[in-house]
C-alpha cells in the first residue's frame, strides 16, 4: 500500500514538473501563417514627347567650327519600383535633328540638315528613327557634380546596336522621373557614320570631322 502511494506521488511530481515547462501560452496552430512579403510592383512613367530632346554638338578636328542642335524624343517610358528607376527605354526621331545656331539662317541650316539625314551621315531615308534602352544602373558613389547614376544601354543607330554609359542625374518625385545626362561623347563611326571621319585617310586637314559626337539627354515622364 505505501508501495502504491510512492507511485502516485512521484507521478504527480513529475506531471507537476512537465506543466511547470510547458508554455505559459498554448500556440494554436491554426493561427501559424508564413510571413508574407509584400510583391513590390514596378510602375510606368511615360515620356512626354513634346518635353524630352537629345542636344548634340559635332566640330571639326583642327579648327574651332562647331555645330550644335537637338533631337526629338518621340515616345518611351521608363520603369521604378517605388523612388527607384529600374529600367527604360525611348526612341529618337531622326527625322526632327535640328541645327539650333543656324537657327537665324534658314538656307544654311536646311543645307546642314540635309546633310545630317543624308547617308553620308545618319541616312534617315533608312532608319527614321534611334533608340536607347536601359540595360544597366548602378548607383554612383564618386559621381561628378550633379549626377546620382552610372548609366549602361544600348544604343541603335543607322541600324547598328553598341552599349554605351554615361553618367545621369535621375529624380523621382510624386508622379514624375526627371532623367538628365551631362554632357557625355560617343564615337560616330562605331555606327558606321564615317562621313570625313579623322581615323579615315583621304580627306583634306581642313576638312576633317571630329569622330567624336557630343550628346545630352533632358527627359521627363509622367507616372502611367
Amino acid at each position: 500500500m505505501k508501495l502504491n502511494k510512492f507511485f502516485i506521488v512521484a507521478g504527480l511530481g513529475l506531471a507537476a514538473v512537465a506543466c511547470s515547462n510547458a508554455p505559459e501560452v498554448a500556440v494554436d496552430a491554426k493561427d501559424e501563417k508564413e510571413v508574407e512579403v509584400a510583391e513590390v510592383v514596378a510602375s510606368e512613367y511615360v515620356v512626354a514627347a513634346d518635353a524630352n530632346t537629345v542636344n548634340w554638338t559635332g566640330f571639326k578636328t583642327y579648327s574651332d567650327g562647331s555645330h550644335s542642335g537637338t533631337i526629338n524624343v518621340s515616345e518611351g517610358k521608363f520603369m521604378a519600383e517605388g523612388d527607384q528607376l529600374i529600367g527604360g527605354e525611348f526612341t529618337i526621331d531622326m527625322n526632327s535633328i535640328q541645327c539650333i545656331d543656324l537657327a537665324e539662317n534658314k538656307e544654311y541650316h536646311d543645307k546642314l540638315v540635309g546633310h545630317l539625314r543624308s547617308g553620308d551621315f545618319f541616312l534617315v531615308d533608312s532608319f527614321q528613327t534611334a533608340t536607347f534602352v536601359i540595360t544597366d544602373l548602378v548607383a554612383a558613389e564618386d559621381a561628378e557634380a550633379g549626377t546620382t547614376h552610372n548609366v549602361s544601354g544600348n544604343l541603335t543607330l543607322r541600324g547598328v546596336t553598341k552599349n554605351i554609359s554615361f553618367p545621369a542625374s535621375v529624380m523621382t518625385t510624386e508622379g514624375m522621373i526627371e532623367f538628365n545626362a551631362p554632357e557625355f561623347v560617343i564615337n560616330r563611326t562605331d555606327w558606321g557614320v564615317n562621313f570625313h571621319a579623322t581615323s579615315l585617310a583621304g580627306a583634306a586637314k581642313d576638312q576633317l570631322i571630329d569622330d567624336n559626337i557630343k550628346l545630352s539627354m533632358n527627359l521627363k515622364a509622367a507616372k502611367a
